[in-house]
């Protein structure tokens, strides 16, 4: 299965990977190894988390990997990851 990235997720992912990696470079290294081995897995295995609707009105699923939450859509060719949303930042679901 390909696996798209949406600007947001991308820009969500690069900027917890440098606000870690300032104050702990392994801990990020970890996380956004972590991230990818996450997404690859969503990609590979039917996975399927909540449903969830983001305030956009768009319907997503969602699979935790704490303290972030990675919110996906899937068809039978493309896994398309939507956001990595650290979970105490405001919701973007209803």
């Amino acid at each position: 299965m390909k696996i798209v990235w949406a600007p947001e997720a991308v820009e969500d992912l690069e900027a917890a990977v440098a606000y870690l990696h300032e104050r702990n470079p392994e801990a990020a290294n970890a996380l956004a190894g972590a991230v990818f081995s996450l997404v690859e897995r969503l990609a590979s295995e039917p996975l399927e988390g909540p449903v969830r609707v983001l305030r956009t009105g768009e319907k997503v699923n969602s699979w935790p990997l704490r303290p972030f939450r990675i919110y996906y859509q899937r068809d039978e060719a493309i896994l398309r990851v939507v956001r990595v949303y650290h979970q105490r930042r405001e919701p973007i679901t209803r």
